[in-house]
């Protein structure tokens, strides 16, 4: 919490300010009404009215000093949630490996939307909340000992009572929290993947089993919504239990000592307002503290998921230029899965270009993610000039890769093609003619809007403008995954040709569909799986 604390130190500090003095000025306002009581029945006019009107000038003060406290508490809280967004983001874009499947993505989305949100509300908002509750709880303690010590001993031991049950619940509430958090993950993670695939889902006319699937997830998140709100009804019902009891005797203790004339009626008045004052807000600390001692663990979850990956053992190693990459041995294989592959041995040297091959879900995109360090390999090594690829400090900017999927961002021609790195239009022109795009390759052509997705683009369109984008990178090594996917025949022999023609790069191109004259322009043939 202290890394989101002390940045916003000024705006806390400047809210606590303020809420002190709301604070004093509300206990005024007690004082000042209990003696304008004994002054209206002692008939002093000239006196009463007088009161009367400072009474109201403390009370239009009071509200001032509340307003401008809850603006510099908004500023503060704002500005801690934009700030946890951003980290949380950053910490999602320099992670090794990206959101592989549908669930991985509805993990990190969740974590983005609700439980940020649950973490910024009942953490960060109620911090300086606490605070302000804190400060409130002191000033009318030691008021209450000036107006009489018995009746602040009494109202401390008694009014605090409700803050021991949020402590006695914890575990409870904690467990509810993460039941509930950990529902919503997988159901927007099933819910992504279904947004996905509505085509399929329409098509085939799989909408009503999907839609009971729905519901029997969207069912568990309002079970454990639920279960988690009872507790806290139950413990706000208990809390709120013991604090009208201990108000009510503490009234009928300060009612006693009017009847004994220990009081007046003016004193009476004060005891009962700032009695008030005490209780209250004991009362708002146990739904506070409620709430966040159940976002607690949703933090520590966010912490973690912010973390950077865990380095991997050796040093890691630049290297200047691309000489061989080669694996030794490697294998991979999920946890309780079956090897995907093993004992795979290769090497390719500098300009080589290398053709991966193999049955589906042999292994092929993996093994792209090996090359890329996005993951070690389970046995042997995956080398780069004979350094493990998770430990070349700067293989990143050696390999560049053209998914499977295309990836376009709503946003200009250009700056896809760019990805907002500094290219001349002739070098952006020349690759999109390259790859056989001639009605883009323009000026006009480059200012177009591509749509979210690339959806207002053919799939083959998206493809060829993902290989322009690769190739304009220049790194020295490429990696192709399914460049003639999508393509219409026309578009093929052009891509491979391209693909042919391309020096000076070492490359690797992942491709079920190999024709004999392109298979034989490789200079090593991989079958995977």
């Amino acid at each position: 919490m202290k890394r989101y604390l002390r940045p916003q130190a000024r705006w806390l500090v400047c809210a606590l300010l303020l809420a002190t003095i709301a604070a004093l000025e509300a206990v005024s306002v007690q004082f000042i009404k209990g003696h304008l009581l004994d002054l209206a029945i002692s008939g002093q006019k000239d006196q009463t009215l007088q009161r009367m009107a400072l009474l109201l000038g403390v009370i239009l003060f009071e509200i001032g000093c509340y307003y401008l406290y809850n603006r510099c508490r908004g500023t503060y809280q704002t500005r801690v949630q934009a700030q946890l967004r951003s980290d949380f983001f950053t910490a999602q874009l320099n992670k090794r490996q990206g959101l592989l499947d549908e669930a991985r993505q509805g993990e990190t989305l969740a974590a983005y939307t609700d439980q940020i949100d649950t973490v910024s509300r009942q953490i960060f908002q109620n911090f300086p909340l606490l605070a302000e509750i804190f400060l409130k709880i002191i000033i009318v303690s030691v008021l209450l000992f000036l107006l009489d010590v018995r009746i602040a001993l009494l109202t401390l031991a008694l009014a605090t009572t409700p803050l021991y049950i949020p402590k006695l619940v914890q575990k409870h509430l904690e467990r509810a929290q993460k039941a509930h958090t950990e529902a919503f993950s997988r159901h927007l993670g099933k819910v992504t993947e279904w947004l996905s695939g509505l085509i399929v889902i329409r098509n085939f006319g799989a909408s009503k089993p999907i839609l009971s699937r729905f519901t029997a997830t969207n069912q568990e998140i309002r079970k454990k919504h639920l279960e988690m709100l009872k507790l806290g009804y139950l413990s706000q019902t208990v809390s709120t239990c013991l604090s009208y009891l201990s108000h009510f005797i503490i009234l009928t203790y300060a009612a006693w000592l009017v009847v004994e004339g220990h009081f007046s009626a003016g004193d009476f008045f004060i005891a009962v307002g700032m009695i008030d004052q005490m209780s209250w807000p004991i009362l708002g600390i146990t739904y506070y503290l409620q709430d966040m001692i159940a976002a607690r663990p949703i933090l520590n979850t966010l912490i973690k998921g912010m973390a950077p990956d865990q380095q991997t053992e050796g040093p890691h190693t630049p290297i200047a230029a691309v000489l061989e990459i080669a694996a030794r041995e490697a294998g991979f294989s999920y946890p309780d899965c079956p090897p995907l592959f093993s004992k795979l041995s290769f090497q390719v040297n500098a300009g080589q270009k290398c053709l991966i091959t193999g049955k589906s879900g042999g292994g092929k995109t993996t093994l792209l993610g090996l090359l890329t360090g996005c993951c070690a390999p389970t046995e042997g090594h995956i080398l780069f000039n004979g350094v493990p690829s998770v430990q070349v400090e700067n293989l990143n900017s050696l390999v560049t890769v053209m998914a499977q999927q295309p990836m376009l961002f709503e946003d200009s021609l250009h700056n896809n093609l760019s990805m907002y790195q500094k290219l001349s239009d002739k070098e952006m022109i020349s690759a999109l003619k390259m790859v056989n795009l001639t009605s883009f390759a323009d000026t006009a052509g480059l200012d177009s809007l591509i749509k979210e997705g690339g959806k207002n683009l053919s799939g083959g369109e998206r493809r060829r403008i993902c290989l322009a984008r690769s190739l304009l990178r220049k790194t020295p090594v490429l990696i192709l995954d399914e460049p003639l996917a999508e393509v219409d025949p026309d578009s093929v022999r052009m891509i491979e040709d391209l693909i042919i023609s391309l020096r000076g790069v070492t490359l690797f191109v992942i491709s079920h569909q190999v024709s004999p004259r392109f298979e034989a322009a490789f200079d090593l043939h991989i079958q995977v799986g």
